[in-house]
């Protein structure tokens, strides 16, 4: 199974949410979304602050950001 880097980003890298060994991109994409909806519950101050979810593969390769305003 390949591996997905999940980082929490404002322009730079906030904070690394760790590599995870997933099936494919679009379960990644869904545990990106779910990883969003518990930052913005976790910490609402960043709501509104340009924050977001960026996924990518092992190769480096983007796959997918989800801004925390729309999760």
């Amino acid at each position: 199974m390949p591996l997905y880097y999940f980082k929490l980003v404002n322009g730079r890298i906030v904070s690394d949410y760790g590599v995870h060994e997933l099936q494919d991109d679009t379960t990644a994409q869904v545990e990106a979304i779910k990883l969003a909806r518990s930052v913005r519950e976790s910490h609402p101050e960043l709501v509104g602050q340009n924050y977001s979810i960026t996924v990518s593969a092992e190769g480096g390769g983007p796959i997918c950001i989800i801004p925390l305003e729309i999760t």
